[in-house]
Protein backbone atom coordinates (compact mmCIF):
# COMPACT_ATOMS: atom_id res chain seq x y z
CA UNK A 1 0.00 0.00 0.00
CA UNK A 2 1.06 3.10 -0.73
CA UNK A 3 1.78 5.92 1.83
CA UNK A 4 0.74 9.37 1.65
CA UNK A 5 3.96 11.72 1.99
CA UNK A 6 1.72 14.28 3.33
CA UNK A 7 0.69 12.18 6.23
CA UNK A 8 4.22 11.25 6.99
CA UNK A 9 4.89 14.72 6.71
CA UNK A 10 2.16 15.50 9.55
CA UNK A 11 3.83 12.45 11.96
CA UNK A 12 7.29 13.99 11.92
CA UNK A 13 5.89 17.66 12.56
CA UNK A 14 3.58 16.68 15.42
CA UNK A 15 6.48 14.75 17.04
CA UNK A 16 7.76 15.63 20.15
CA UNK A 17 11.08 14.17 19.93
CA UNK A 18 11.92 14.85 24.17
CA UNK A 19 9.33 12.26 24.51
CA UNK A 20 9.63 9.21 22.74
CA UNK A 21 10.39 5.65 23.97
CA UNK A 22 12.96 3.80 22.50
CA UNK A 23 10.02 1.82 20.40
CA UNK A 24 8.29 5.50 19.14
CA UNK A 25 11.71 5.74 17.70
CA UNK A 26 11.96 3.17 15.54
CA UNK A 27 8.57 4.38 14.46
CA UNK A 28 8.80 7.56 13.59
CA UNK A 29 12.08 6.55 11.79
CA UNK A 30 10.01 4.76 9.32
CA UNK A 31 8.34 7.59 7.37
CA UNK A 32 11.72 9.69 7.91
CA UNK A 33 12.89 6.95 5.66
CA UNK A 34 9.88 7.02 2.79
CA UNK A 35 10.64 10.91 2.81
CA UNK A 36 14.30 11.15 2.47
CA UNK A 37 14.00 8.04 -0.69
CA UNK A 38 11.07 10.47 -2.38
CA UNK A 39 13.30 13.13 -1.90
CA UNK A 40 16.56 11.63 -3.00
CA UNK A 41 14.62 9.98 -6.05
CA UNK A 42 13.36 13.33 -7.27
CA UNK A 43 16.58 15.15 -6.41
CA UNK A 44 18.02 12.49 -9.09
CA UNK A 45 15.17 13.28 -11.64
CA UNK A 46 16.10 16.78 -11.43
CA UNK A 47 19.79 16.08 -12.15
CA UNK A 48 19.04 14.21 -14.91
CA UNK A 49 16.86 17.19 -16.26
CA UNK A 50 19.95 19.66 -15.91
CA UNK A 51 21.79 17.23 -17.51
CA UNK A 52 19.69 16.92 -20.57
CA UNK A 53 20.03 20.39 -20.59
CA UNK A 54 23.56 20.86 -20.21
CA UNK A 55 24.00 18.39 -23.47
CA UNK A 56 21.85 20.96 -25.20
CA UNK A 57 23.86 23.77 -24.17
CA UNK A 58 21.66 25.43 -21.86
CA UNK A 59 22.71 24.93 -18.46
CA UNK A 60 25.57 24.10 -16.51
CA UNK A 61 26.69 20.42 -15.19
CA UNK A 62 24.59 18.62 -13.08
CA UNK A 63 27.19 18.73 -10.24
CA UNK A 64 27.77 22.07 -10.66
CA UNK A 65 23.96 22.96 -10.21
CA UNK A 66 24.33 20.72 -7.30
CA UNK A 67 27.24 22.24 -5.83
CA UNK A 68 26.14 25.78 -6.22
CA UNK A 69 22.10 25.49 -5.43
CA UNK A 70 22.30 22.65 -2.82
CA UNK A 71 25.38 23.54 -1.08
CA UNK A 72 27.28 20.55 -1.48
CA UNK A 73 31.13 19.72 -1.56
CA UNK A 74 31.90 19.28 -5.17
CA UNK A 75 32.97 16.01 -4.24
CA UNK A 76 28.95 15.32 -2.50
CA UNK A 77 27.52 16.93 -5.76
CA UNK A 78 29.77 14.42 -8.18
CA UNK A 79 28.37 11.03 -6.22
CA UNK A 80 24.99 12.62 -6.78
CA UNK A 81 25.30 12.99 -10.20
CA UNK A 82 26.70 9.24 -10.53
CA UNK A 83 23.53 7.89 -8.67
CA UNK A 84 20.95 9.60 -10.77
CA UNK A 85 22.54 8.77 -14.06
CA UNK A 86 22.60 5.12 -12.69
CA UNK A 87 18.78 5.46 -11.42
CA UNK A 88 17.90 6.46 -15.15
CA UNK A 89 18.87 2.89 -16.06
CA UNK A 90 16.33 1.31 -13.52
CA UNK A 91 13.20 2.35 -13.49
CA UNK A 92 12.20 0.12 -10.79
CA UNK A 93 14.58 1.00 -8.77
CA UNK A 94 13.82 4.57 -8.62
CA UNK A 95 10.65 3.94 -7.91
CA UNK A 96 11.70 1.68 -4.91
CA UNK A 97 13.56 4.44 -3.69
CA UNK A 98 11.07 6.81 -3.51
CA UNK A 99 8.93 4.47 -1.64
CA UNK A 100 11.88 4.17 0.72
CA UNK A 101 12.18 0.61 0.21
CA UNK A 102 15.76 1.17 -0.73
CA UNK A 103 18.08 3.99 0.52
CA UNK A 104 20.34 6.22 -1.65
CA UNK A 105 23.61 4.52 -0.43
CA UNK A 106 21.79 1.40 -2.19
CA UNK A 107 21.39 3.51 -5.57
CA UNK A 108 25.51 4.83 -4.81
CA UNK A 109 26.10 1.07 -4.70
CA UNK A 110 25.02 0.93 -8.69
CA UNK A 111 27.13 3.80 -9.67
CA UNK A 112 30.15 2.84 -8.59
CA UNK A 113 30.17 -0.53 -9.33
CA UNK A 114 28.76 0.15 -12.57
CA UNK A 115 31.29 3.16 -13.61
CA UNK A 116 33.78 0.91 -15.27
CA UNK A 117 31.74 -1.75 -16.86
CA UNK A 118 31.25 -1.93 -20.83
CA UNK A 119 28.14 -1.04 -22.53
CA UNK A 120 27.42 -4.73 -22.93
CA UNK A 121 27.79 -5.89 -19.18
CA UNK A 122 25.76 -2.80 -17.78
CA UNK A 123 22.65 -3.84 -20.08
CA UNK A 124 22.74 -7.20 -18.96
CA UNK A 125 23.05 -5.95 -15.35
CA UNK A 126 20.22 -3.81 -15.36
CA UNK A 127 18.12 -6.11 -17.20
CA UNK A 128 17.97 -8.06 -13.48
CA UNK A 129 16.44 -4.59 -11.62
CA UNK A 130 14.02 -6.82 -10.30
CA UNK A 131 16.55 -9.17 -8.84
CA UNK A 132 18.55 -6.14 -7.99
CA UNK A 133 15.99 -4.41 -6.07
CA UNK A 134 14.19 -7.98 -4.31
CA UNK A 135 18.37 -7.75 -3.03
CA UNK A 136 18.11 -4.49 -1.96
CA UNK A 137 15.98 -4.18 0.13
CA UNK A 138 16.77 -7.02 2.19
CA UNK A 139 20.41 -6.11 2.09
CA UNK A 140 22.66 -3.47 4.06
CA UNK A 141 24.41 -1.49 1.06
CA UNK A 142 27.70 -3.23 1.81
CA UNK A 143 25.81 -6.92 1.46
CA UNK A 144 24.22 -5.46 -1.91
CA UNK A 145 27.30 -4.31 -3.40
CA UNK A 146 28.86 -7.80 -2.71
CA UNK A 147 25.78 -9.37 -4.29
CA UNK A 148 26.03 -7.35 -7.39
CA UNK A 149 29.74 -7.96 -7.82
CA UNK A 150 28.95 -11.25 -8.15
CA UNK A 151 25.88 -10.81 -10.62
CA UNK A 152 29.00 -8.61 -12.79
CA UNK A 153 31.27 -11.83 -12.75
CA UNK A 154 28.78 -13.78 -13.82
CA UNK A 155 28.00 -11.79 -16.72
CA UNK A 156 31.34 -11.54 -17.57
CA UNK A 157 32.16 -13.83 -20.51
CA UNK A 158 35.91 -14.26 -19.17
CA UNK A 159 34.31 -14.70 -15.18
CA UNK A 160 36.09 -11.78 -14.46
CA UNK A 161 39.64 -12.35 -15.67
CA UNK A 162 39.87 -9.46 -17.42
CA UNK A 163 38.25 -7.24 -14.54
CA UNK A 164 40.82 -8.59 -12.18
CA UNK A 165 43.93 -7.89 -14.82
CA UNK A 166 42.44 -4.20 -15.08
CA UNK A 167 42.44 -3.92 -10.96
CA UNK A 168 45.98 -5.18 -11.34
CA UNK A 169 47.05 -2.30 -13.81
CA UNK A 170 45.03 0.12 -11.31
CA UNK A 171 46.93 -0.84 -8.73
CA UNK A 172 49.86 1.49 -7.14
CA UNK A 173 51.32 3.11 -4.23
CA UNK A 174 52.67 6.58 -4.04
CA UNK A 175 53.78 8.93 -1.18
CA UNK A 176 55.22 12.45 -0.62
CA UNK A 177 56.72 14.44 2.04
CA UNK A 178 54.54 17.28 3.59
CA UNK A 179 56.94 20.62 4.73
CA UNK A 180 56.43 19.27 8.58
CA UNK A 181 58.17 16.12 7.81
CA UNK A 182 54.93 13.59 8.07
CA UNK A 183 54.53 11.44 5.07
CA UNK A 184 51.54 10.77 3.35
CA UNK A 185 50.93 7.54 1.39
CA UNK A 186 48.03 6.76 -0.67
CA UNK A 187 46.91 3.64 -2.84
CA UNK A 188 44.79 1.37 -4.55
CA UNK A 189 45.50 -2.63 -4.62
CA UNK A 190 43.70 -4.81 -5.82
CA UNK A 191 42.15 -7.92 -3.87
CA UNK A 192 44.60 -10.64 -3.97
CA UNK A 193 47.57 -8.39 -3.10
CA UNK A 194 44.81 -6.36 -1.02
CA UNK A 195 43.96 -9.15 1.04
CA UNK A 196 47.67 -10.09 2.21
CA UNK A 197 48.54 -7.20 2.98
CA UNK A 198 45.46 -6.73 5.28
CA UNK A 199 46.12 -10.17 6.36
CA UNK A 200 49.73 -9.80 7.73
CA UNK A 201 49.01 -5.93 8.81
CA UNK A 202 46.15 -7.57 11.28
CA UNK A 203 48.27 -9.77 12.45
CA UNK A 204 51.09 -7.55 13.72
CA UNK A 205 48.07 -5.04 14.86
CA UNK A 206 46.74 -7.96 17.32
CA UNK A 207 50.01 -7.96 18.94
CA UNK A 208 50.58 -4.03 19.34
CA UNK A 209 46.69 -3.66 20.12
CA UNK A 210 47.62 -6.16 23.35
CA UNK A 211 50.87 -3.78 24.34
CA UNK A 212 49.63 -0.26 24.01
CA UNK A 213 50.64 1.64 26.54
CA UNK A 214 50.65 4.77 25.05
CA UNK A 215 46.87 4.80 24.53
CA UNK A 216 46.53 5.02 20.59
CA UNK A 217 43.79 4.43 18.33
CA UNK A 218 43.56 1.43 15.77
CA UNK A 219 44.42 3.49 13.01
CA UNK A 220 47.62 5.04 14.29
CA UNK A 221 48.47 1.13 15.57
CA UNK A 222 48.46 -0.09 12.11
CA UNK A 223 50.42 2.32 10.79
CA UNK A 224 53.13 1.45 13.30
CA UNK A 225 51.79 -2.14 12.16
CA UNK A 226 52.52 -1.76 8.50
CA UNK A 227 56.05 0.14 9.69
CA UNK A 228 56.95 -2.89 11.35
CA UNK A 229 56.40 -5.67 8.40
CA UNK A 230 58.25 -3.05 5.77
CA UNK A 231 61.16 -2.17 7.81
CA UNK A 232 61.89 -6.03 9.12
CA UNK A 233 61.60 -5.26 12.44
CA UNK A 234 59.29 -8.78 12.78
CA UNK A 235 61.37 -10.11 10.06
CA UNK A 236 62.38 -13.09 12.06
CA UNK A 237 59.28 -14.34 13.50
CA UNK A 238 56.84 -13.39 10.55
CA UNK A 239 55.76 -16.24 7.64
CA UNK A 240 57.50 -15.39 4.12
CA UNK A 241 54.11 -15.49 2.56
CA UNK A 242 50.64 -14.11 4.52
CA UNK A 243 47.98 -16.73 4.48
CA UNK A 244 44.81 -15.85 2.34
CA UNK A 245 41.56 -16.90 3.25
CA UNK A 246 38.95 -17.56 0.42
CA UNK A 247 35.36 -18.56 0.61
CA UNK A 248 34.60 -20.93 -2.59
CA UNK A 249 32.39 -23.75 -3.43
CA UNK A 250 33.72 -26.82 -5.02
CA UNK A 251 31.67 -26.26 -8.32
CA UNK A 252 32.88 -22.77 -9.02
CA UNK A 253 36.54 -24.30 -8.78
CA UNK A 254 35.84 -27.14 -11.29
CA UNK A 255 33.24 -25.37 -13.62
CA UNK A 256 33.42 -21.94 -13.41
CA UNK A 257 30.51 -19.68 -11.98
CA UNK A 258 27.28 -20.54 -11.56
CA UNK A 259 23.86 -18.95 -9.67
CA UNK A 260 25.14 -19.18 -6.46
CA UNK A 261 28.43 -18.94 -6.38
CA UNK A 262 30.96 -18.03 -4.04
CA UNK A 263 34.62 -16.78 -5.00
CA UNK A 264 36.12 -14.01 -2.57
CA UNK A 265 38.47 -13.34 -0.46
CA UNK A 266 37.13 -13.34 3.09
CA UNK A 267 36.67 -9.37 3.21
CA UNK A 268 34.40 -9.93 0.52
CA UNK A 269 35.78 -8.80 -2.70
CA UNK A 270 34.99 -10.96 -5.72
CA UNK A 271 38.11 -12.84 -6.91
CA UNK A 272 37.61 -14.94 -11.09
CA UNK A 273 37.71 -18.91 -9.99
CA UNK A 274 41.10 -19.03 -12.28
CA UNK A 275 42.85 -16.48 -9.74
CA UNK A 276 41.46 -18.55 -6.59
CA UNK A 277 43.05 -22.03 -8.81
CA UNK A 278 46.12 -20.35 -8.83
CA UNK A 279 46.05 -19.87 -5.37
CA UNK A 280 45.34 -23.12 -4.90
CA UNK A 281 48.52 -24.21 -6.01
CA UNK A 282 51.04 -21.48 -5.39
CA UNK A 283 49.51 -19.75 -2.32
CA UNK A 284 49.82 -20.37 1.18
CA UNK A 285 45.80 -20.98 1.62
CA UNK A 286 43.66 -21.00 4.99
CA UNK A 287 40.56 -23.66 3.63
CA UNK A 288 36.95 -22.16 4.77
CA UNK A 289 35.61 -25.43 5.24
CA UNK A 290 36.21 -28.17 7.61
CA UNK A 291 37.24 -31.66 6.74
CA UNK A 292 36.33 -34.84 8.43
CA UNK A 293 38.29 -35.32 12.08
CA UNK A 294 38.82 -31.65 12.33
CA UNK A 295 37.11 -30.59 15.66
CA UNK A 296 33.92 -28.28 15.73
CA UNK A 297 32.40 -29.13 19.15
CA UNK A 298 34.76 -29.15 22.12
CA UNK A 299 31.94 -28.55 24.88
CA UNK A 300 32.98 -27.37 28.07
CA UNK A 301 36.26 -28.63 27.72
CA UNK A 302 37.90 -25.03 26.68
CA UNK A 303 36.32 -21.67 26.90
CA UNK A 304 37.34 -19.56 23.82
CA UNK A 305 36.87 -20.81 20.32
CA UNK A 306 39.15 -23.23 18.53
CA UNK A 307 40.56 -22.12 15.10
CA UNK A 308 38.23 -24.96 13.08
CA UNK A 309 34.95 -23.07 14.77
CA UNK A 310 36.63 -19.51 13.89
CA UNK A 311 36.89 -21.05 10.45
CA UNK A 312 33.31 -22.74 10.46
CA UNK A 313 31.67 -19.27 11.67
CA UNK A 314 33.55 -17.43 8.91
CA UNK A 315 32.40 -19.95 6.37
CA UNK A 316 29.04 -18.68 7.69
CA UNK A 317 29.06 -14.95 9.16
CA UNK A 318 30.53 -12.12 6.54
CA UNK A 319 30.38 -9.80 9.34
CA UNK A 320 28.98 -9.23 13.31
CA UNK A 321 26.10 -11.41 13.81
CA UNK A 322 23.83 -8.57 14.94
CA UNK A 323 20.99 -7.69 12.98
CA UNK A 324 22.68 -5.28 9.74
CA UNK A 325 26.30 -4.60 11.91
CA UNK A 326 29.07 -4.10 9.07
CA UNK A 327 32.11 -4.85 10.99
CA UNK A 328 34.16 -7.77 9.18
CA UNK A 329 34.37 -10.51 11.09
CA UNK A 330 38.09 -10.38 11.71
CA UNK A 331 37.14 -7.72 13.96
CA UNK A 332 34.68 -9.08 15.86
CA UNK A 333 34.95 -11.33 19.40
CA UNK A 334 33.10 -14.69 19.78
CA UNK A 335 30.74 -14.51 21.99
CA UNK A 336 28.25 -17.51 23.88
CA UNK A 337 24.78 -16.77 23.62
CA UNK A 338 24.36 -19.10 26.39
CA UNK A 339 27.31 -17.56 28.62
CA UNK A 340 29.93 -20.05 29.34
CA UNK A 341 29.44 -18.96 33.18
CA UNK A 342 26.06 -20.41 33.11
CA UNK A 343 26.91 -23.65 31.92
CA UNK A 344 27.27 -22.60 27.55
CA UNK A 345 29.14 -25.05 25.70
CA UNK A 346 32.06 -23.76 23.21
CA UNK A 347 29.61 -25.65 20.29
CA UNK A 348 28.89 -23.92 17.25
CA UNK A 349 25.33 -23.74 18.05
CA UNK A 350 25.97 -21.38 21.24
CA UNK A 351 28.85 -19.19 19.26
CA UNK A 352 28.32 -15.98 17.27
CA UNK A 353 30.67 -13.30 16.38
CA UNK A 354 29.73 -9.69 17.60
CA UNK A 355 31.58 -6.78 17.17
CA UNK A 356 33.14 -4.98 20.62
CA UNK A 357 30.18 -2.63 20.45
CA UNK A 358 27.37 -4.88 20.54
CA UNK A 359 29.39 -7.47 22.87
CA UNK A 360 29.30 -4.74 24.97
CA UNK A 361 25.53 -4.39 24.52
CA UNK A 362 25.03 -8.22 25.75
CA UNK A 363 27.51 -8.42 28.41
CA UNK A 364 27.45 -5.03 29.99
CA UNK A 365 24.30 -3.47 29.13
CA UNK A 366 21.38 -6.52 29.49
CA UNK A 367 20.78 -7.06 25.83
CA UNK A 368 19.73 -11.00 25.28
CA UNK A 369 20.41 -13.23 22.07
CA UNK A 370 18.43 -16.33 21.17
CA UNK A 371 19.73 -18.09 18.72
CA UNK A 372 17.78 -21.06 16.48
CA UNK A 373 18.96 -24.66 15.17
CA UNK A 374 18.78 -22.81 11.89
CA UNK A 375 20.95 -19.94 13.20
CA UNK A 376 17.91 -17.56 13.26
CA UNK A 377 18.57 -14.61 15.60
CA UNK A 378 16.32 -12.98 18.37
CA UNK A 379 17.26 -9.86 19.87
CA UNK A 380 15.87 -8.78 22.79
CA UNK A 381 16.36 -5.52 24.55
CA UNK A 382 16.95 -5.78 28.58
CA UNK A 383 12.95 -5.13 29.28
CA UNK A 384 12.26 -8.47 27.50
CA UNK A 385 11.01 -6.71 24.37
CA UNK A 386 12.20 -7.83 20.93
CA UNK A 387 14.04 -5.93 19.42
CA UNK A 388 14.70 -7.63 16.12
CA UNK A 389 14.48 -11.23 14.28
CA UNK A 390 17.42 -11.80 12.22
CA UNK A 391 17.92 -14.79 9.77
CA UNK A 392 21.03 -15.64 8.87
CA UNK A 393 22.30 -14.79 5.15
CA UNK A 394 24.04 -18.20 4.79
CA UNK A 395 25.36 -18.58 0.75
CA UNK A 396 23.04 -21.05 -0.71
CA UNK A 397 26.29 -23.60 -1.28
CA UNK A 398 27.29 -23.20 2.45
CA UNK A 399 23.54 -24.30 3.66
CA UNK A 400 24.89 -28.25 3.07
CA UNK A 401 27.28 -27.23 4.89
CA UNK A 402 25.98 -25.99 7.75
CA UNK A 403 23.04 -28.89 8.33
CA UNK A 404 26.28 -31.23 8.22
CA UNK A 405 28.23 -29.92 10.80
CA UNK A 406 25.40 -28.44 13.08
CA UNK A 407 25.08 -29.42 16.36
CA UNK A 408 24.16 -32.82 17.05
CA UNK A 409 20.27 -33.37 18.28
CA UNK A 410 21.55 -33.92 22.11
CA UNK A 411 23.93 -30.45 22.40
CA UNK A 412 20.45 -28.58 20.90
CA UNK A 413 18.39 -30.06 23.61
CA UNK A 414 21.38 -29.70 26.27
CA UNK A 415 21.14 -26.04 25.10
CA UNK A 416 17.72 -25.67 25.95
CA UNK A 417 17.87 -27.20 29.57
CA UNK A 418 19.86 -24.85 30.57
CA UNK A 419 18.31 -21.88 28.98
CA UNK A 420 15.27 -23.40 31.18
CA UNK A 421 17.43 -22.89 34.24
Amino acid sequence: MAHDPHVDLAAILGCDVATLGAADAVTVLHPVRRLRGLLDQFEASVSNRVSELCDQGRSAPASDVLSRNAHLSAKEAARRERRAKALAKTKAFGEALAKGEVGAEHADVLADITTKLDDEITTGFFEREQELVAKATTSTPEQFARHCRTVIARLERDQGIERNRQQRRDTYLSWSVQRDGMHRVTGLLHPELGAAIATAVDKELAALIADNPDGLDRSQLAAQALGNLVSGGHQATRPLEADIMVLSDHTTITHGLHEHSVCETDTGAVLPPETIRRLCCNGRIVPILLVNGVPINVGREQRLANRAQRRALRAMYRCCGFGTCDTPFNRCEIHHVLPWELGGPTDLANLIPLCSRHHHLVHELGWRLELAPDRQLTIRQPDGTIYATEQIQIRSTQRGYCELHDQTERTRQRLARLQRC
